[in-house]
């Protein structure tokens, strides 16, 4: 299967429309759609992150999971003068995509920038992050003033991840000329199923990576070769984990346990909320259907 990047055209205006009814979210969206094309448009970044995680659902696939997170994988390496390199880069591009975008009067800056775990010994770390803040703000307010003092209380987290195995990628056109690049279907589905397996040795609980799979595959057909390509990807990115997946592993009961214990709490990001088992149950059969008989013992 070809990993070459693919054009896929989004129009992320509908996304940010679809939130006019709320006033905050709408402003969210909108200082979003400037932090993206900022990123697609820089070229000392642009072509070396990648988007994923749940901002990528609601763009390009409309799940209506309200999610404020935006997740990126980036293709280069952490180093310690790449906080204030990226820093200097965004807002200097943010500046140019809000007024492209025919958004003059939002401000969009980095108010912060912190490294994950740890910032010691930040560039030999095996799985490292960058965690960023953008502030936004609409020009000449009290907002202006509080994003200037660096104190907004309007913000966008965004988190960078270092070293992540990444293969199947595409390009997003997001209206007009604004483009970025993005997971492609199966690097997202099989990211998302290896941080399900993985949730036991990280002591954390991804209940809305239930959903997100279940959505993406409910009531669809996928081509063996596309089955088989999912499975390559979430083989190669367990092992890079040290997770050793097989056809058992979605079954285990902890992994069921464990995503159902914060299930209720995403009625805040999804107020449709469906049954959990039965949620569990798409996502469950999905895995058990990959081709599991051509990995060799």
């Amino acid at each position: 299967m070809s990993t070459e990047p693919q054009p896929h055209i989004v129009d992320i205006n509908a996304w940010v429309e679809r939130a006019r009814h709320d006033s905050q979210l709408y402003f969210e969206r909108q200082a979003t759609e400037i932090l993206l094309a900022s990123i697609g448009g820089s070229s000392s970044f642009g072509g070396k992150m990648f988007l994923k995680g749940g901002t990528l659902m609601g763009v390009v696939y409309a799940s209506p999971r309200q999610t404020a997170d935006i997740d990126f994988t980036a293709r280069f390496d952490p180093s310690d003068s790449l906080l204030e390199e990226l820093k200097k880069d965004l807002n200097g591009e943010m500046k140019r995509s809000a007024a492209r975008l025919g958004y003059p009067d939002i401000v969009c800056r980095v108010q912060g920038l912190k490294k994950k775990p740890r910032p010691q010994g930040f560039e030999d770390l095996r799985f490292p992050a960058i965690e960023m803040k953008i502030s936004y703000a609409r020009r000449n307010t009290r907002q202006h003033d509080r994003l200037l003092e660096g104190a907004s209380a309007h913000v966008l987290k965004v988190e960078v991840s270092f070293k992540e195995p990444i293969e199947a990628v595409e390009l997003v056109q997001l209206g007009g000329d604004s483009i970025i690049h993005a997971y492609a279907f199966a690097e997202l589905i099989s990211e998302k199923m290896r941080a399900l397996l993985q949730q036991e040795k990280r002591d954390r609980n991804r209940c809305q990576d239930v959903y997100d799979i279940a959505y993406l595959v409910r009531g669809e057909h996928f081509p063996k070769a596309e089955k088989d390509y999912i499975l390559e990807r979430l083989i190669k990115k367990s092992h890079v984990r040290d997770i050793d997946p097989d056809k058992e592993s979605m079954s285990d009961p902890k992994i069921r346990k464990r995503t159902r214990k914060d299930w209720k709490d995403l009625k805040l990001e999804v107020p449709d909320l469906p049954d959990f088992d039965q949620t569990f149950d798409v996502l469950e059969a999905f895995y058990r259907s990959l081709p599991w008989e051509s990995i060799p013992e």
